[in-house]
């Protein structure tokens, strides 16, 4: 009979051992000198806790085409994109989901189907203590020639805002919007959310062009980078 062995990681532990690796620096003494180790890249990010949360999920697919393209499988790549580039730099990303489901039997204590899943997500992010709330969609109108990417905040959340702005100033580069991109948006994830949180719309899937963009894992990538970079942005700078 195999032994079997239980590690139970606390999220205190987890901390420590990622501050510690981040900050402890090694000094090898070779040939009469002093080697440093390397510096984490994004230092700001070290050990920050950001919940990535990709829309929809399960019986709700979000935006979608007649072909069955659908905008929870699209944002679901681009935030495991993005949680990557987040554990390279040494911050603590929490996926709220990582398959194709939703979140609802979290707070069944909510009155609907759909407020006890978007009350899941900020429950995951206050549970954690998470840092920032950054949740990925995918937009759908009836015109086919709008494009880009536009980002939502709540109103008189000055930190969010913040946070909006830093990403909508990134993410522009790889997915341009022509009017206003940052806007104030009564969703009820930004508003329950008792941290900097946002809202990405990162394209339309009513554009033929930017739907095909959007199924590239290039471009997915390209899109997971930018956002990457906006939190970058927003934590130097806090």
């Amino acid at each position: 009979m195999k032994n079997i062995f239980v590690v139970v990681v606390t999220k205190r532990t987890l901390l420590s051992l990622l501050l510690g690796a981040s900050f402890l620096v090694l000094l090898v003494v070779a040939a009469g000198r002093a080697i440093p180790a390397l510096a984490p890249p994004h230092p700001a990010l070290v050990g920050k806790i950001i919940t990535v949360d990709p829309g929809h999920g399960g019986i709700d697919p979000g935006s979608h085409d007649s072909k069955g393209i659908l905008e929870k499988d699209i944002v679901l790549e681009i935030a495991k994109n993005l949680c990557y580039l987040l554990a390279k730099a040494r911050a603590v990303p929490i996926l709220t989901r990582h398959g194709d489901w939703e979140m609802s039997p979290i707070r069944p204590e909510e009155s609907t189907r759909h407020r006890q899943d978007l009350a899941a997500r900020i429950h995951i992010a206050h549970s954690t203590n998470s840092d920032a709330f950054v949740s990925i969609h995918v937009n759908k109108i009836g015109s086919s020639s709008t494009s880009g990417a536009i980002v939502f905040y709540s109103k008189s959340k000055p930190e969010s805002r913040h946070l909006a702005i830093c990403i909508e100033r990134t993410i522009r580069n790889v997915a341009p919007f022509r009017g206003q991109s940052v806007l104030e948006g009564d969703y009820y994830v930004l508003n329950a959310a008792r941290l900097p949180a946002v809202i990405i719309e990162v394209g339309f899937i009513s554009n033929p062009k930017e739907k095909e963009l959007l199924l590239t894992p290039s471009y997915q990538g390209r899109l997971a980078e930018a956002i990457f970079s906006g939190l970058v942005a927003f934590f130097e700078s806090a």
